[in-house]
């Protein structure tokens, strides 16, 4: 499995260490060193508290430590239930990708159950570079596999580690395809870079997908088998906590090329995995998921 970034992925992060602005509920937040930054979110508005408060908060370090204590390695596979998604959109609006579709729509009721509790697969999106890592390790991007509970809302979210390959992939088409439209609709131009445009008023860009088929991915990772799982928290404010994680222990390929527009339309997206050191005292109060 490989989870460690090349010297030529490390080198797009560093270079993409842009600030994302997000507009929640509450007040705006970004990843960057100050007020608003990541270590302060607790502070930035009240419905973020948990941020700094929680006891379960994502995303974590995954190591001899953390598996010692409430993380636990699993490799029976995850009971899901996927279909081809015909109507998703991609959307980018100004700081990040989010793929999704309309919800309740019984052409594509693809889910997952854990511990006999169903949740339903709602969108998924990606950070760069990965949020959790192995053994210190930043992977080259996470792809965050959203899903509900139709009966309490509660999430649960599968975690896909992405290492870059020379060559494209398909599932991954539209971060370029998306990248493009931006530069024809925002009025980039070669010497503005898309993460430019989020300090504008850039309007929100959207591309229709082809259908959407994840039955190739969920193969490669082992059909949602060999993963840590522990129980955690939205990697985002509010931060809320109770959410289901399952972290894949393979990793899946993205395109350089892909990389790099995802980097572009994103900068750095990721939470630092240091919050937990906060709370490594009452690490054993977390709830393992089996």
């Amino acid at each position: 499995m490989t989870v460690i970034l090349g010297n030529v992925v490390r080198t797009l992060a560093i270079l993409a260490v842009t600030i994302h602005c997000f507009a929640n509920a509450g007040n705006p937040w970004n990843y960057g060193a100050g007020p608003d930054g990541h270590v302060h979110w607790g502070l930035v508005d009240p419905s973020y508290v948990t941020c700094d408060k929680g006891m379960q908060q994502s995303p974590i370090d995954i190591n001899d430590d953390t598996l010692g204590s409430f993380v636990t390695a699993t490799v029976a596979p995850l009971v899901y239930d996927y279909s081809p998604i015909y109507d998703a959109v991609a959307h980018w609006n100004g700081h990040a990708v989010e793929v999704d579709w309309v919800p309740n729509d019984a052409s594509h009721n693809s889910s997952i159950t854990i511990r006999g509790k169903q949740y339903n697969l709602i969108q998924f999106h990606f950070h760069t570079p990965s949020e959790h890592r192995i053994y210190g390790k930043h992977a080259a991007a996470e792809l965050h596999m959203v899903h509900r509970s139709p009966e309490d809302g509660a999430l649960a979210v599968v975690a896909v580690l992405l290492h870059a390959r020379r060559h494209n992939m398909p599932f991954f088409h539209f971060l370029t395809e998306l990248d493009g439209k931006v530069v024809r609709t925002q009025g980039k131009t070669t010497t503005t870079t898309t993460s430019q445009l989020r300090s504008t008023n850039a309007t929100s860009v959207d591309v229709k997908l082809k259908p959407v088929n994840l039955t190739p991915l969920i193969r490669a990772i082992g059909n949602f088998g060999p993963r840590w799982e522990y129980s955690g928290s939205l990697t985002t404010p509010p931060c809320s906590e109770n959410v289901a994680w399952s972290v894949m222990q393979r990793s899946f390929p993205i395109g350089l090329q892909q990389l790099r527009a995802a980097v572009d339309l994103e900068g750095f997206n990721a939470r630092e995995t240091n919050v937990i050191s906060r709370f490594k005292p009452t690490n054993t109060k977390r709830t393992i998921i089996v």
